[in-house]
């Protein structure tokens, strides 16, 4: 049968697959628009079933940055000449941007996400069908983090690869537009990006679960020793091991001589009114 080229275009329009799966479609549905994009929608479940096992290898971050507060989100892909992909690229900035505006939460995961609904009406679910129908490739949203300012500076740091970015919110007095905070906002990135073993702003936020092991650890490396010094050897070799992992305790990237408590701190006094690393997130793909 004889589509007309119009109604081809338009359930490209609807749908961004391929003129000529498009235009199967509707010859398979007569030229029934609806049903043919129903039938599309079915196609691409099918074919994201027979994509979901295949390992994501590859992925890329995008981030946005405006007066309100930053955004960081990861799509996660099989191969990197996907992941440089141009609808993949418009795909993650947009998709940056309308996180920014409504994400659901501050942080969240692919899956937390799934029914958000892009502009188009879209959700991300429904468009990771559409590219293993296109491309028959496994594409999936990986983490994000979205901080509001409130009286802070929010900022971005973007590894050069692009497969990591941290975003870090500083507050203060008069941390907002300030030069030397948006610096040192750049600068906790980079440091975040290098150091794997961050696991938390302070002690009190590692988890308990996770100290009582290392205590575990500790504990049975230190047996040879003799019985009445053995618990405080391990403690002090989890104390060692704690400073490793909290942000504000370990050397600073840029100057390993003072914590990154103290940096940030040198900062707050040289501004005035103090300073504070309210939180911070590392995205990657």
């Amino acid at each position: 049968m004889s589509i007309d080229a119009k109604l081809v275009a338009e359930l490209r329009k609807r749908t961004a697959l391929p003129m000529m799966k498009c235009k199967a479609a509707l010859v398979e549905a007569d030229g029934d628009i609806e049903l043919a994009a129903i039938n599309l929608r079915k196609q691409g479940v099918k074919a994201a079933e027979k994509v979901a096992h295949r390992e994501l290898k590859e992925g890329r971050v995008f981030s946005t940055v405006g007066k309100n507060g930053a955004c960081a989100v990861s799509l996660l892909c099989q191969t990197d000449f996907v992941a440089r992909n141009n609808e993949i690229v418009s795909l993650g900035n947009q998709l940056a941007g309308e996180l920014m505006e409504k994400a659901p939460a501050d942080q969240g995961t692919g899956d937390s996400i799934a029914d958000f609904a892009m502009a188009d009406g879209k959700t991300l679910k429904e468009i990771s069908q559409d590219f293993a129908l296109k491309i028959r490739e496994n594409i999936q949203v990986g983490d994000y983090a979205r901080f509001n300012a409130d009286n802070s500076h929010v900022g971005v740091y973007m590894h050069h690869d692009e497969k990591v970015a941290v975003v870090v919110e500083l507050a203060g007095e008069n941390a907002t537009d300030n030069e030397d905070v948006k610096t040192l906002a750049n600068e906790l990135g980079m440091h975040i990006t290098w150091n794997k073993d961050v696991k938390a702003l302070t002690r009190d936020g590692i988890d308990q679960a996770w100290i009582a092991q290392e205590r575990e650890i500790f504990a049975a490396q230190v047996q040879d020793q003799p019985e009445e010094r053995r618990e405080k050897i391990a403690e002090g070799k989890l104390s060692k091991r704690l400073k490793d992992v909290v942000l504000l305790e370990q050397p600073f990237i840029k100057d390993d001589k003072k914590s990154v408590a103290q940096a940030i701190k040198e900062v707050g006094d040289k501004i005035g009114g103090g300073l504070e690393l309210r939180r911070f997130a590392r995205v990657s793909a």
